[in-house]
């Protein structure tokens, strides 16, 4: 690990939000949602219909995901739904992977102490997690689908110079197979250069070979930004320690617009000062280019707790009354709310906090 800030001011908050908080992670989840089902066969242009579809729990209840922009009707691929991070999209691709494989490649990519539950709004990123889990998580997939525990030691030398222990060398974990992960970070390029993380590129002017993820909760109650480059991963959480306390704008208290600010500010200073290769590539990607931003970027969406009928049959749920304006963003609350061949390997990405 390259740095650690667990609070704003260790005087003031001695509370650690790395390791200690754990707060719901909206649509960073995603990823591993799309990464069971990359492991499960399906293809990244695997078809779905953008509507809102009723999905029944094992309890009986009723849950209907949608987005604050609406629904087309039209056909969307896999990678389109989590590059524009669609709750509808997303609640599909669960449905056809089961929660099981979504919960176990959680697991074995990094979210190793917080519980998951097994309930369909998991997809949408309702298990609160810790920081340090989720960017964990997002390095194994750099490291194309091996999991390494994180070390503030690489090791210990004696007097000599000789080696006393060595932290940093013990053999890595598969936890996702390199073709699934290769694609899953060719997905999330697509953020960065066409969704909800373009800021990264927009405003930062940082061109390399990058992929990551937003994620932002109910009534603006947490945002969250993970950047992937071969060499570093970096992750941000904003929020407050009762997370009854939000964000009032709901522009700046997505996380495409508040966490992406640190993760980005700190790439930016990190290739101003030559500490990151601009040209490194992951495995199957091209060399760094300034690519088009669009111009509109979708916002992130969330559901209303309303959307989760309890205990009514699927044909006699009502549909749920949208959110206001100023609360389109995505996911949280206990309750749904919504957001080529093998490649040779890469350098292991160094995870920041």
């Amino acid at each position: 690990m390259k740095a650690w800030v667990g609070s704003r001011d260790f005087a003031r908050d001695q509370f650690d939000h790395v390791a200690q908080a754990a707060r719901q992670p909206g649509s960073t989840f995603k990823p591993f949602v799309y990464g069971a089902a990359l492991e499960s066969g399906l293809a990244p242009e695997h078809p779905y219909v953008d509507a809102v579809m009723d999905i029944r729990a094992a309890d009986g209840t009723v849950w209907r995901p949608t987005d604050m922009s609406g629904t087309s009707g039209r056909r969307m691929t896999m990678r389109d739904g989590l590059v524009y991070s669609k709750n509808t999209i997303t609640a599909q691709v669960m449905q056809d992977v089961g929660l099981p494989p979504i919960v176990k490649l959680a697991r074995n990519l990094g979210i190793r102490q917080s519980k998951l539950a097994q309930v369909p709004s998991l997809a949408l990123g309702t298990s609160p997690v810790t920081l340090l889990e989720m960017v964990s998580s997002y390095a194994t997939i750099a490291a194309q689908g091996e999991y390494r525990k994180p070390v503030f030691v690489r090791r210990i030398l004696d007097r000599d110079g000789k080696v006393v222990a060595d932290f940093a060398n013990i053999a890595p974990e598969r936890a996702m197979s390199q073709a699934a992960s290769t694609t899953l970070i060719d997905m999330l390029r697509g953020v960065v250069n066409r969704g909800t993380g373009t800021a990264v590129r927009s405003r930062f002017g940082i061109y390399g070979d990058v992929a990551g993820k937003t994620g932002t909760t109910q009534n603006n109650a947490d945002g969250w930004f993970i950047l992937m480059h071969p060499n570093l991963v970096a992750g941000s959480w904003v929020g407050f320690n009762d997370n009854r306390v939000t964000m009032r704008s709901s522009y700046w208290g997505q996380g495409g617009h508040n966490a992406i600010l640190l993760v980005g500010d700190f790439f930016k200073s990190a290739f101003d000062a030559g500490k990151l290769d601009r040209e490194a590539i992951f495995p199957g990607g091209r060399p760094a280019a300034a690519p088009r931003i669009e111009q509109s970027e979708p916002e992130e969406e969330f559901i209303e707790p309303g959307d989760l009928v309890e205990g009514v049959p699927s044909d006699e749920a009502q549909p749920a009354e949208p959110a206001p304006e100023d609360e389109a963003v995505e996911v949280i609350e206990p309750a749904p709310e919504t957001e080529p061949p093998p490649p040779p390997p890469t350098p292991v990405p160094t995870p920041l906090y």
